[in-house]
């Protein structure tokens, strides 16, 4: 019932070569998801650098630092003033700067994931 439309069969080697060009270009696009990922990665760890030193700065002007160190000094009037001391803690949080600085952790993570598995990608084929 079936019959041939045409005399023309692929040739044996037509499936190897769509194989290896398919592998070659998974190759070229892991490649440059190395390269994209490798800057994101330096990027991010010369930011941190900057947001940490940043961070550590407004702790310090902010005072935050004074009220976490009555932990361990008073922690009577801590118990005693409790609710005071939450406030003055909220309110000398450099928010700001905490959520730049895990941003910039959340991206380095990111892409040190990104890169191992890019680069599992790459010398795995």
């Amino acid at each position: 019932m079936y019959k041939k439309m045409n005399n023309l069969d692929p040739s044996p080697q037509l499936y190897l070569k769509i194989i290896n060009r398919l592998h070659k270009e998974e190759k070229i696009l892991a490649i440059k998801k190395i390269i994209f990922f490798s800057t994101t990665f330096i990027l991010s760890v010369a930011g941190m650098f900057f947001t940490v030193k940043s961070l550590i700065q407004n702790l310090q002007t902010s005072g935050f630092i004074y009220y976490i160190s009555l932990l361990f000094s008073d922690f009577s009037i801590i118990k005693a003033y409790w609710q005071n001391f939450l406030l003055a803690l909220l309110e000398t949080l450099p928010a700001l700067s905490i959520t730049l600085c895990l941003t910039i952790l959340l991206i380095f993570m990111q892409s040190i994931k990104l890169l191992s598995k890019n680069i599992k990608i790459y010398g795995y084929k």
